[in-house]
């Protein structure tokens, strides 16, 4: 039988205070995902005055990152540079801001702000993932 790591709900929340902390430092009014490695929901916060369509779009990064083990910034940089390639795979987002959770070689998930500029969703959820202790995470 085989065991695999997987978030506690200890993690989940330092996740997600985290990422709420870096966002209210810079006054920015988002939503926040965290899912597991299957891309199910775990935890989701979305901020008085972050756009509707902010939820939705945050909780699709997390996914997105999650089952492609991917940030959701490569999808983002194929399709600017021409090459769609894996970034029309089912239920891709590819728009910067989701990051994979990555620990000794084993995803446990995903994490993912949307409401602001790109970069600054993506600085959300690195916010997030510095809150744990992963000894690896893969941004290209």
């Amino acid at each position: 039988m085989h065991s695999r790591p997987s978030l506690d709900a200890q993690e989940i929340t330092a996740l997600l205070d985290a990422a709420l902390a870096e966002a209210g430092r810079n006054e920015w009014l988002v939503s926040i995902a965290v899912v597991d490695d299957g891309g199910h929901l775990l935890a989701f916060r979305r901020l008085p005055g972050a756009t509707p369509s902010s939820a939705q779009i945050a909780i699709d990064k997390a996914r997105s990152a999650a089952l492609t083990r991917r940030p959701t910034r490569f999808f983002a940089d194929m399709l600017s540079t021409g090459q769609p390639g894996a970034a029309f795979l089912h239920n891709v987002m590819p728009m910067p801001g989701g990051l994979p959770l990555l620990h000794e070689g084993q995803c446990l998930g995903g994490i993912a702000a949307s409401g602001v500029r790109a970069d600054f969703d993506e600085q959300i959820a690195t916010a997030g993932i510095a809150a744990l202790a992963l000894t690896e995470q893969r941004h290209n």
